[in-house]
């Protein structure tokens, strides 16, 4: 009889599983739940550049800011202790306006 006994259990096993199949079939299928949403990180907030501090202008400064008229002033004030002439001193400071 032990035989009967495992054909007995075979077919326990078998109705169960048959049982679960047909479970399955009428359950509709589950859907994966949907990842949660990656939140963004919040953009930090951007220091706003200092506005660039205005260095006040020295005579050196507006001399060298024109290299073209700083050349004439510079040959003007030697031609004066030289003592050139007056026409030509003229026409340089001309050029300079």
């Amino acid at each position: 009889m032990p035989q009967s006994s495992l054909e007995q259990e075979a077919l326990d096993r078998v109705a169960r599983m048959y049982s679960s199949f047909d479970r399955r079939r009428r359950d509709p299928p589950r859907k994966p739940p949907e990842p949660e949403p990656i939140p963004e990180p919040k953009p930090e907030p951007k220091e706003e550049p200092l506005p660039p501090v205005k260095k006040r202008e020295g005579l050196l400064d507006l001399l060298f800011k024109d290299k073209e008229q700083s050349l004439i002033m510079l040959l003007l004030v030697i031609l004066m202790k030289d003592g050139a002439d007056m026409n030509l001193i003229l026409a340089l400071m001309y050029l300079l306006i």
